[in-house]
């Protein structure tokens, strides 16, 4: 199945290469957390946007306005990546919170995810092609 969606994710460069909360919890998470994340990405990615429906991804309002979640669970955790769509076909997840309680931990998700929207809209650099194959 074509993709018809693509996904980025916000990272710094550093004398490293990329660093990034998002890319970290992924890779130090545990399998299942990597199965569920890779899962729910690869049936967004064979969506359209019109059809991402509420189940898979939610979008946010009041301090989270301007941001959605990727809703799964993994290890008994909702795990809440939070993004934007910077175009009609790509998604930028900016940060991985989790949700315990209805509230997000940590709890400047929603601030720390805006700030960084604001800075990738400034310089396209700060956005990564995800390094994950979702074909």
């Amino acid at each position: 199945m074509p993709l018809i969606s693509s996904f980025s994710y916000y990272g710094e460069m550093s004398a490293e290469g990329v660093t990034s909360d998002v890319r970290e919890n992924y890779e130090n998470g545990s399998s299942r957390l990597k199965a569920r994340t890779l899962s729910r990405l690869k049936i967004l990615a064979g969506l359209p946007r019109a059809e991402w429906h509420e189940g898979y991804f939610k979008k946010l309002s009041g301090t989270c306005e301007g941001l959605w979640e990727i809703r799964f669970e993994a290890d008994n955790v909702q795990q809440r990546p939070l993004g934007f769509h910077l175009s009609a076909t790509e998604f930028v997840i900016l940060f991985w919170a989790r949700e315990k309680g209805n509230k997000f931990a940590p709890k400047k998700a929603c601030e720390i995810a805006l700030k960084r929207k604001a800075e990738v809209l400034k310089n396209g650099n700060l956005k990564h092609a995800l390094w994950l194959a979702l074909e």
